[in-house]
């Protein structure tokens, strides 16, 4: 398990508005008995999206495994070969959240098939509980 830690201030009110998401979903009947890796998942989904221009940095720029917080990646992608560039991509944007702001790479996560959407959403989820945990956030 990778640990979270020296959150940007960006990711700092990110984590702020998702943690009330979450706050209003664990109450919710809906969730009652979901997992809470379920719904920090839901959650996320429902952040605002920034409406900012693309960036060139997902695609290229610095390599995602030069950055620790990138290397988790859901267990789809981490077991297949095939999937360099989704691998990339979901690394990058994770890398993302933390430098700029989970709603940023939100964003920027839309701008993609709806399957790297969904491995960006699944590998932040596995990001971000322990540090919603060690807020008080979660239980």
């Amino acid at each position: 398990m990778v640990k979270v830690q020296n959150f940007s201030e960006s990711l700092d009110s990110s984590l702020n508005r998702l943690g009330a998401e979450v706050s209003k979903r664990v109450e919710s009947p809906e969730f009652k008995e979901a997992p809470i890796e379920h719904i920090v998942k839901e959650s996320l989904k429902s952040l605002p999206v920034l409406e900012t221009p693309p960036l060139a940095a997902v695609s290229g720029g610095k390599p995602a495994d030069q950055d620790p917080r990138a290397r988790f990646l859901p267990s789809y992608l981490s077991d297949d070969a095939g999937n360099a560039e989704v691998k990339a991509v979901v690394e990058n944007l994770v890398t993302l959240a933390f430098q700029s702001g989970i709603e940023r790479a939100i964003a920027e996560a839309k701008r993609y098939q709806p399957f790297v959407e969904d491995a960006f959403h699944d590998a932040l989820t596995e990001k971000l509980v322990p540090e919603l945990r060690k807020r008080g956030i979660i239980k």
